[in-house]
């Protein structure tokens, strides 16, 4: 069985807003949650919604569709806790102008 990503129409880099992360999230790991339910600090780990590997998969969601590279040393769990994190991540990331 193939899982597919929600695809995202490529915005130009660093343009990722917490709207498409959270649909994003909701698609991938709380399927048949209304996205409108997904409150931007919802604390995702916590929770167990992501785990690491989650982690890494929405890590590389942003850089297949936004072009946003999280350096290495970004990618632990309290960059992305919740979407505004991982809104504040990607942004910060975007704004170093660590790219693909």
């Amino acid at each position: 069985m193939t899982t597919t990503e929600p695809r995202t129409p490529p915005a130009p880099a660093g343009t990722v807003t917490e709207e498409e992360i959270a649909r994003f999230v909701v698609a991938r790991f709380l399927p048949g949650v209304d996205v409108a339910e997904l409150e931007p600090d919802y604390d995702l780990l916590a929770t167990a919604v992501i785990d690491s590997l989650g982690l890494l998969r929405i890590a590389s969601w942003l850089e297949r569709t936004h072009g946003v590279v999280v350096p290495d040393r970004e990618l632990t769990g309290p960059r992305f806790r919740s979407v505004r994190a991982i809104h504040e991540t990607a942004a910060r990331a975007a704004s170093t102008g660590t790219r693909s």
